[in-house]
């Protein structure tokens, strides 16, 4: 099947659904969609200005909120327009309500019922900590409360902190509509502008007074310093964003090479040591905020990617073929590969085995005879047919009805002549 998959690549469109899209704004007036690849190379897919976003711009800072709503706010902290992200649209006004229907892949989840068992069982809505749902909630919930008193708000172990110019508040309030401010940690002569937490609970806070970005824990309910990150490619640091793998981009607000810096961190002495991972350059400019868009699944159906018919040359020596990839590495996917195909009446795969592939097919209607390793049976609805790497494999179709079947597989697992890349990245 490997020849057809190829050919399949070739047949779609490349579409990114997964949290590699970034969103940079850059100065006031644009903002940047870039598509960071399975290899952490970054690319530029599209720019927003006032022509494409009408009312948003001028532009100080973003947020992206649940849904893939991205907010947008001016100087005072106003909030000046929302956005949805969709992988197929990009960036578009956003005017619905929590729950409403605004995408045919289903309800957007800005507010979730979290009354709902699978859930209110689930530590993800349930607990708080590396960006769960009741954090991001609480969070929204200080942010409306603070206004344009804070340039950023974070919330840490349940705990929320307002970011000033030179301080960090800890925030609080018994109701909803107070919020009572104390100094939680005081740095003289700063200039913070933007704060995030880490997968590991450590806050990392900008300065634009310096190149530096200062490193914050929480011990015992009291926040104090963890050192700083400092690089000479840092120049006025603005918004900071930590990738689910716990990459650090951080964004450059004064001109350069790299208008966005990339660190990644590895454990030393039992602490998360930075290291540099190059930059983003942004023609010589630079950025003043980022955001990620969160992951995303979906649900495709043969109604919305019927089949292709494919001729024998095309299917390369597959016969009487018609498939569809649901599933496609760069496609949508970072490895898995998911197709359905169909053989018409007489059709047939001569047999063949995969030195470097196993594959798994779903029988979903019609029969086949099938040859799978060193046995041979007839196969229908509900079997399932495994092949590892090196088992000889064809098949038939039995009768006059087409045979239908789900194809899954793992490719480029290697063998010991041609190894895999087998690089482990430490983060």
């Amino acid at each position: 099947m490997r020849s057809i998959l190829v050919c399949l690549l070739l047949l779609f469109p490349l579409t990114c659904w997964a949290e590699n899209r970034l969103f940079i704004l850059q100065g006031e007036e644009a903002i940047l969609e870039v598509e960071i690849d399975d290899e952490g190379n970054a690319r530029q897919v599209r720019t927003y200005r006032e022509r494409d976003l009408p009312a948003v711009f001028p532009a100080r800072s973003l947020e992206m909120r649940n849904g893939n709503i991205l907010v947008t706010y001016d100087g005072q902290k106003r909030q000046t327009a929302r956005l949805l992200y969709r992988r197929s649209h990009g960036l578009t006004p956003y005017g619905g309500e929590p729950g409403q229907a605004t995408d045919p892949d289903g309800r957007r989840l800005e507010m979730a019922d979290t009354e709902r068992n699978f859930r209110s069982g689930s530590r993800l809505y349930a607990e708080t900590g590396g960006g769960h749902y009741r954090d991001r909630q609480h969070l929204a919930r200080v942010q409306g409360l603070a206004g344009n008193r804070y340039r950023d708000v974070f919330i840490l172990d349940d705990t929320a902190f307002g970011v000033a110019a030179d301080r960090i508040d800890l925030l609080s309030g018994d109701d909803a509509d107070t919020l009572d401010a104390k100094e939680a940690l005081a740095l003289p002569g700063s200039r913070l502008t933007a704060a995030t937490v880490s997968p590991w609970g450590e806050v990392f806070v900008s300065d634009d007074s310096q190149p530096t970005i200062h490193r914050l824990r929480l011990d015992d309910g009291t926040l104090s310093s963890n050192g700083t990150l400092t690089h000479p490619g840092i120049r006025a640091p603005g918004g900071l964003e930590f990738t689910r793998d716990g990459e650090l981009l951080v964004a450059n607000a004064g001109p350069g090479p790299d208008g966005v810096l990339r660190f990644e961190f590895v454990m030393v002495d039992f602490n998360w040591r930075a290291m540099p991972k190059g930059g983003m350059d942004l023609d010589g400019k630079g950025a003043s905020d980022l955001v990620l868009a969160r992951t995303v699944g979906f649900v495709l159906s043969e109604k919305q990617t019927p089949l292709i018919k494919l001729s024998p040359e095309r299917a390369g020596g597959h016969f009487g073929i018609s498939q569809v990839g649901f599933v496609l590495p760069g496609k949508n996917s970072e490895a898995a590969i998911i197709a359905l195909v169909q053989y018409d009446p007489g059709g047939y795969t001569p047999v063949h085995y995969h030195p470097d592939m196993e594959q798994a097919e779903i029988v979903v209607s019609g029969r086949a005879l099938w040859e799978v390793g060193e046995f041979e049976r007839e196969v229908g609805p509900g079997d399932v047919i495994f092949c590892p790497r090196y088992a000889k494999h064809g098949y038939k179709v039995l009768g006059d009805e087409p045979f239908k079947f789900f194809q899954l597989e793992w490719r480029h697992l290697g063998n010991r002549y041609q190894p895999a890349d087998k690089t482990i990245r430490t983060r």
